[in-house]
């Protein structure tokens, strides 16, 4: 190789690399940007950050992602997209939602199956449905929710999030059917053990102390959901009705 060949093979090395580590950064530097978005949304419920999380996350995914995390995190924007169209009686589009969060989920899986968080998207997601369907969708939906938290808690029992959405399940369940509100406070009060900062596990023994009738303990619940997350709009929403009934 001449002395002239050797510095085009270096000339062409050195761009190559800088081309590589510029694409590997703008890819991270979106997926930040998504995450970013994805927690101010998720925490206020504001459209214009889960559609911007949406979009961040999607064009992310559209990448490689060998491991699954782009398409995991895309579930959760589709999720909480799904949430704020709940809350505003948009059952049909949230359910769209829903339905493509699912998706999303099952690619990551297909990607790292032993992923406790991404089994617990995907039990939050058809909890989601099982909560805005009929019956059949109730019996459906909540069946595979429950597996999906099972088997989060199976490759990691330290997740929080998934007692939490076992905590949920056994609270939504009537109690013919095998549902308990003392059992679900003990999920929630689990979770809170190993994440302290986990607010949904605060906010969800709220809702169990309300409907046990427990208002003081239900108040102090919320409120201390809102010492963690000051902005959380869950926790509001459920403080300021338990304010306005009683």
């Amino acid at each position: 190789m001449s002395t002239r060949e050797a510095i085009c093979l270096v000339a062409v090395c050195a761009t190559t690399a800088l081309t590589a580590a510029a694409t590997c950064s703008a890819a991270a530097g979106t997926l930040e940007a998504g995450l970013v978005a994805l927690r101010a949304g998720y925490d206020t419920m504001a459209l214009p950050q889960l559609e911007e999380a949406e979009r961040l996350l999607r064009a992310e995914a559209a990448g490689p992602d060998p491991s699954g995390e782009a398409h995991y995190h895309l579930a959760r924007a589709l999720e909480g997209l799904a949430i704020y169209h709940v809350n505003i009686a948009q059952t049909d589009t949230a359910v769209r939602y829903l339905q493509a969060g699912v998706a999303e989920a099952k690619v990551a899986l297909e990607r790292d199956p032993s992923s406790s968080p991404f089994h617990t998207t995907l039990g939050n997601l058809y909890g989601q449905l099982a909560g805005q369907g009929g019956l059949t969708d109730k019996i459906r939906y909540g069946r595979m929710a429950v597996a999906s938290y099972n088997r989060a808690l199976e490759l990691d029992p330290r997740n929080a999030m998934a007692h939490v959405g076992v905590g949920i399940g056994k609270l939504q369940t009537p109690p013919m059917f095998g549902g308990s509100a003392v059992e679900a406070i003990a999920e929630f009060r689990t979770a809170q053990s190993l994440d302290p900062s986990c607010v949904e596990a605060w906010t969800w023994e709220g809702i169990a102390q309300r409907r046990q009738g427990a208002v003081p303990d239900a108040r102090a619940a919320f409120t201390h959901a809102l010492t963690i997350s000051p902005k959380n709009d869950h926790a509001r929403r459920e403080l300021a009705a338990l304010d306005e009934d009683f």
